[in-house]
């Protein structure tokens, strides 16, 4: 009877040591901060007022290629135009929000502006759902063609 008793409380301790390691691997990991550079090459589709609608494509070596659509306002129309917009990016791996603000500037004699800006992610799904992110970006747009491609460079915490 003593031996039961002992081998029931060392088999109860066994088990409670393996739940407590199970516990201990099955931890959280902390959140990894990277740098991160994206392509992105879209087109103007849409304007009523001061509002916009854009389409593109984006080129990501995290997250792959995906495609998005840009909801957004001009705020500001001289020298150059600026604004603020949502986008919604579609990539494999989940859904990316982000919020940004951008400068256009006057078209030369070519027709192409350059264009600059700043964002930030507000939210996704799949692996964007907790992701917090900041970025710049840098490019040129076509006003005759309406075509843009701009490089994005920032850092992400996923």
């Amino acid at each position: 009877m003593l031996r039961a008793k002992v081998a029931a409380v060392g088999l109860i301790g066994l088990v409670s040591l393996a739940v407590f390691s199970a516990d201990a691997s099955a931890a959280p990991k902390a959140p990894t901060k990277r740098a991160f550079t994206e392509n992105v090459t879209g087109a103007h589709i849409g304007m009523t007022g001061n509002s916009f609608q854009n389409v593109y494509k984006v080129t990501s070596p995290l997250d792959g290629t995906g495609a998005g659509i840009e909801d957004g306002s001009i705020t500001a129309t001289t020298p150059s135009i600026s604004g603020t917009s949502t986008l919604t990016d579609y990539f494999a791996d989940g859904v990316q929000k982000l919020k940004e603000t951008f400068t256009l500037g006057a078209p030369n004699a070519n027709d192409i502006s350059t264009l600059t800006g700043n964002g930030k992610c507000i939210g996704g799904t799949g692996v964007h759902k907790k992701q917090k992110c900041s970025y710049n970006f840098t490019g040129t747009a076509n006003a005759k063609t309406t075509v843009y491609t701009f490089k994005v460079t920032g850092t992400y915490t996923r």
